[in-house]
């Protein structure tokens, strides 16, 4: 495997995104809507995918948020994924790495991740990547229609 580029999502990645996305969650998702994604979240999402030869193999977001409890901003790793056959090979922790040192520069004092309760091998690369288990995330939804029920 080549050498790992981390980078900041422009709108010409939308395709890319799209298809990674839907690999991610298994949501039919359109470069369109990744635009528009991309253009919703500026000032509070921080898209940054990873490549391997010029190829996008992974993505990760970074979300920060002022807020009412502190005076630095609170920091969320929003989304991590890297492709099956590019995992293992340090993929996840340069998009980690990358999004840390900017959660850092933007004044955050901690970050924090959700992942699903029997997703073992993202809480094991977490652990692995100093997270620690401090809470429990409670989902309330809105109506039945869910888009990532199994």
């Amino acid at each position: 495997m080549g050498e790992i580029r981390v980078r900041d999502v422009q709108e010409s990645d939308a395709g890319a995104m799209a298809q990674l996305l839907q690999e991610f969650s298994g949501v039919k998702t359109t470069a369109e809507q990744v635009r528009g994604r991309l253009s919703r979240g500026r000032g509070v999402e921080y898209p940054v995918i990873a490549e391997v030869d010029g190829e996008a193999v992974g993505f990760a977001s970074l979300r920060l948020v002022h807020y009412l409890g502190e005076d630095v901003p609170f920091a969320e790793l929003s989304d991590l994924f890297v492709r099956e056959p590019s995992r293992r090979r340090g993929v996840a922790d340069a998009l980690l790495a990358e999004l840390e040192t900017r959660a850092r520069a933007a004044g955050s004092s901690c970050w924090t991740v959700v992942t699903g309760g029997d997703n073992d091998a993202a809480q094991a690369l977490f652990r692995r990547a100093g997270f620690e288990t401090y809470a429990v995330a409670m989902q309330r939804w809105f109506s039945d229609s869910r888009p990532f029920r199994s």
